[in-house]
């Protein structure tokens, strides 16, 4: 759609000149699809913006995506005639090959953690069906709630933040808790900040393992990524716990 391709030109020359690098980033690392629908609220035609970027801009903008996403939204409906009424940024997935017998598990001081590494990794490698793949998230979910309960301790890690729910299930929480406690100063802020990245972005992928809407060769994908992400995570707490 000639059009579509004028406005997004237009987007990317407005956020370059206010210095929105990670739009322009985005945009000239992703396949997009532009497509439209009939609206129930508005009552009219309106359009989408799928957004299929490279996976490692993905996870380097990946706290950044929401914003991204709601940015886009406003800039496109002010600058155009069109109604967008939604954009989603998602990995391209077929730009992401994984193969199976290169995932090793991460050997721990937790025998039911290094256990539990190669179920996940054993399940993965004879997953094909939906259900299988919705295992492989519930499983990976399970280890980092089970993950986090070792490491975190409620008498010593206080969070900073008020109203900070750590009870047992809210794993990301637990362990934002305890990295924050085990990585103070300056000196650690980088590494800290990558942990607490990754253990976002692990959490992302086990909600979309929960999804249906997904075809099975990239419901494949999803569960190698939140494989990955998850032992990736179990590497990053063993090398935290080491300190």
């Amino acid at each position: 759609m000639e059009e579509f391709e004028k406005i997004i030109y237009l987007v990317k020359e407005i956020s370059r000149e206010n210095g929105e690098i990670q739009i322009v980033e985005i945009l000239d690392n992703s396949e997009l699809d532009f497509g439209q629908h009939w609206s129930q609220k508005n009552s009219s035609i309106a359009h989408s913006l799928d957004i299929n970027v490279s996976p490692v801009v993905f996870t380097k903008r990946y706290k950044d995506i929401q914003n991204i996403e709601r940015k886009l939204e406003i800039l496109i409906n002010n600058i155009s005639q069109i109604y967008l009424e939604n954009v989603t940024i998602l990995p391209n997935y077929n730009r992401l090959e994984i193969l199976n017998s290169e995932i090793s598990s991460i050997i721990t001081v937790w025998e039911d953690i290094n256990q539990l590494q190669k179920k996940l990794i054993e399940d993965m490698k004879i997953s094909n069906q939906e259900i299988d793949y919705q295992n492989i998230g519930n499983s990976s979910r399970n280890l980092m709630d089970k993950l986090a309960r070792l490491v975190f301790d409620p008498s010593i890690h206080k969070s900073e933040k008020p109203n900070v729910d750590l009870s047992n299930g809210k794993f990301k929480n637990q362990f934002h808790t305890y990295i924050s406690f085990s990585l103070k100063g300056d000196s650690n802020k980088e590494l800290k900040k990558f942990a607490e990245s990754s253990i976002e972005f692990t959490e992302k992928a086990i909600d979309l393992m929960n999804q249906t809407t997904h075809k099975l060769d990239v419901k494949k994908h999803f569960a190698e990524v939140c494989v990955i992400s998850t032992i990736s995570v179990i590497s990053l707490i063993k090398a935290i716990n080491e300190l």
